[in-house]
């Protein structure tokens, strides 16, 4: 085979990892040079599929026929094996994409390979549950996730939907509330998206699941406490 037609089995190996879910997102944590492999590997699994392929089809009746077309477009030897590896690139990625969705590709990949934070966050969105986040500005969030960050190392931010915010109080570091949005998302005529703040991964100090009800009887400060703050609606 033509070392430039080698060029049609990797690219099908790469369209086959990156339009399949399941191996999309482990890509997201490699180099270039582990996807060009991963790719090479999966380019040659497609061409003994291509092959086998190319047998199948010139067994039938219509082999013949084909293969004089065929060699009038590209009169070279196995191209037309490269070419339908090339095919069956994203072929067999929809072929997999029916058994292993987007949403449960992702679960499977944080769950084996994010860290503490990511899978939280994952774990938050996918549960829908509150979380409760302090920054290094001591700046306090509690909120759903509204978008948790995939797995590219370059990825930096994440969304979430606030039900709360305060602060932290820089010498006891008691959580001090400012703002209560829970009015404001009952309001159904309100577009909840525009109060959706992006947050950067980085800045987060301390994460965890949050429970209102613990926190109203356990951790709240006392309703005849001066110096708790009124409540705000945004």
């Amino acid at each position: 085979m033509p070392y430039n037609l080698l060029l049609l089995p990797l690219l099908g190996g790469f369209l086959f990892i990156h339009l399949t879910h399941y191996f999309r997102f482990a890509a997201q944590r490699i180099d270039g040079y582990r996807l060009l492999f991963q790719s090479a590997i999966a380019g040659v699994g497609l061409s003994i599929a291509g092959r086998f392929a190319e047998m199948l089809v010139a067994s039938t009746p219509l082999g013949a026929p084909l293969g004089r077309y065929w060699a009038l477009f590209s009169p070279f030897p196995y191209s037309a094996t490269s070419a339908i590896s090339l095919l069956l690139g994203p072929v067999c990625a929809l072929v997999v994409n029916l058994f292993i969705d987007k949403e449960k590709a992702k679960d499977k990949e944080i769950k084996a390979h994010g860290n503490l934070f990511l899978t939280l966050l994952h774990q938050a969105a996918e549960e829908q549950r509150l979380i409760s986040l302090t920054l290094d500005s001591r700046k306090w969030y509690v909120g759903w996730v509204a978008e948790s960050p995939n797995l590219y190392p370059q990825e930096q931010y994440f969304k979430l939907l606030p039900f709360i915010s305060g602060y932290r109080d820089k010498d006891s570091l008691e959580t001090r509330q400012t703002v209560y949005y829970e009015t404001v998302l009952a309001d159904n005529s309100l577009d909840h998206s525009e109060f959706v703040v992006t947050l950067p991964l980085k800045d987060v100090k301390i994460a965890g699941f949050f429970n209102d009800e613990v926190y109203d009887e356990y951790f709240a400060a006392p309703p005849d406490d001066p110096s708790a703050p009124t409540m705000l609606v945004n």
